[in-house]
């Protein structure tokens, strides 16, 4: 499923917005001053897939819209009123989520004050938290302060399921397929470092447990994994090939021709060495001469490999574009290389292998960019980038939409981009909402 458009009423108290999806690229660009609220958008649509509903408690707005296939839609609606039973006078917020289809409602529900208050009273049945006041709790297991939209992201596996659900605060299973629907890949402005948690039993429980570590690095250790997952694939499929060669031999009623022979030979030829060049295939197996006597045994022979190199297809197209755009980019004086036992290296133009973290910050934007839309990106997920921009030299954000274009037809996703960047637009301004035209109301 996709999103076909979204409106913001009085973002801020002052913004209107009305984006839709024009084109058949599958790629809107969202562009504007700051203070527009470009990133706030990706957050909304973030925040909203995720079922992070206190974050629409604390952004200020009156209505959001959303359009989706099929005909559905979700509204976010936001009510402030005072608490008569409240001295103080305070304001007490509601807002409503509606969901519809064909025009018809089939759910809605309320998210308010009162009810983050009940769910935390329910939380202290289960978990070690006390009040610090009116807004924060805190662990006593870790002295953490909790705030609701801390607690959601990283304690509600902690209690009991209907409790979770309260949580969520969701009526119907179709509700549920809708937000389930539409998977959000969410790339941060912040790329270059990743939180983890320490696993260092040393390390003090009155501290945060989280730490920073360079995604570059990271990264090429997942590519290692993923090569050794593929490998073990291949193996398995060799093994199970193997050992049913002769009874497929004897069913076997394909006469091969020499010239279809030839024809898939080349294509395996040069599918083998792009996988030697990478480090996926070791086996230096050689094809055999064709001979019309052993034709029915060369149909078996060629369908066998065929099957043993497809396993790689998926692996082996990301790699190519992986590899093709960052080397096209010519990263001053050095190179991508892929490796069984480093997932992916650099050299310089003398062979000289180079250490992650000596790549220059754009070129370490570029590379983990790149990797997380090839290799982290699901297929029919909605990506959220804000500022592709980072770092990167003027050439390369010229170049991004088209590599990102061609990403996109692999990947078959679709992706709205918050920028800066007239660069990174370059002459593609279809492609385009511009918030400073809209006039504020």
């Amino acid at each position: 499923m996709r999103i076909n458009s979204i409106k913001i009423e009085k973002l801020f108290e002052i913004f209107d917005y009305d984006i839709s999806f024009r084109n058949n690229d599958n790629l809107l660009i969202i562009t504007g001053p700051n203070g527009f609220g470009k990133t706030m958008i990706l957050n909304i649509i973030f925040n909203l897939f995720n079922r992070k509903f206190l974050f629409f408690q604390k952004l200020v707005f009156e209505k959001i819209s959303l359009s989706l296939d099929g005909n559905i839609s979700i509204t976010i609606s936001k009510r402030i009123e005072k608490e008569k039973a409240d001295k103080l006078g305070r304001e007490k917020t509601h807002v409503k989520f509606l969901f519809s289809k064909n025009g018809k409602e089939f759910d809605s529900f309320d998210y308010s004050d009162k009810l983050e208050n009940d769910v935390w009273k329910n939380i202290s049945r289960f978990l070690p938290v006390g009040r610090v006041n009116e807004n924060t709790w805190i662990d006593h297991r870790t002295n953490k302060i909790l705030t609701m939209d801390i607690f959601l992201n990283e304690y509600a596996d902690q209690l009991p399921e209907d409790v979770s659900k309260n949580l969520l605060r969701i009526a119907s299973k179709e509700t549920n397929e809708i937000l389930d629907s539409i998977k959000v890949h969410f790339i941060r402005e912040q790329r270059l470092f990743k939180k983890v948690q320490n696993t260092d039993r040393n390390y003090h429980e009155e501290t945060d447990k989280a730490m920073m570590i360079e995604t570059i690095q990271t990264y090429a250790e997942e590519l290692k994994g993923l090569i050794l997952e593929f490998s073990q694939k291949s193996f398995t499929r060799t093994q199970e090939l193997d050992s049913s060669y002769p009874k497929r031999l004897t069913n076997e009623n394909n006469i091969l021709t020499q010239d279809d022979y030839e024809k898939r030979y080349n294509t395996l030829k040069i599918k083998q060495e792009k996988l030697t060049e990478f480090g996926l295939y070791e086996s230096k197996q050689e094809f055999l001469t064709y001979n019309t006597s052993d034709a029915k045994a060369l149909s078996v022979y060629l369908k066998d490999f065929e099957l043993k190199l497809g396993v790689f297809d998926p692996l082996l197209e990301k790699l190519k574009l992986f590899t093709n755009i960052l080397n096209e980019r010519r990263f001053t004086f050095k190179s991508i290389r892929i490796s069984r036992t480093k997932g992916f290296y650099f050299e310089t133009s003398k062979n000289k292998r180079l250490d992650l973290n000596q790549l220059s910050s754009g070129e370490q934007h570029e590379v983990v960019l790149l990797y997380e839309l090839i290799f982290n990106v699901k297929p029919d997920v909605l990506v959220l980038i804000d500022e592709p921009e980072i770092s990167l030299h003027i050439t390369w954000q010229k170049e991004f939409l088209n590599d990102l274009l061609r990403i996109i037809q692999i990947q078959n996703i679709q992706v709205l981009i918050a920028t800066h960047s007239p660069s990174i637009i370059n002459d593609r301004w279809d492609l385009v909402y511009n918030l400073e035209k809209i006039d504020a109301k």
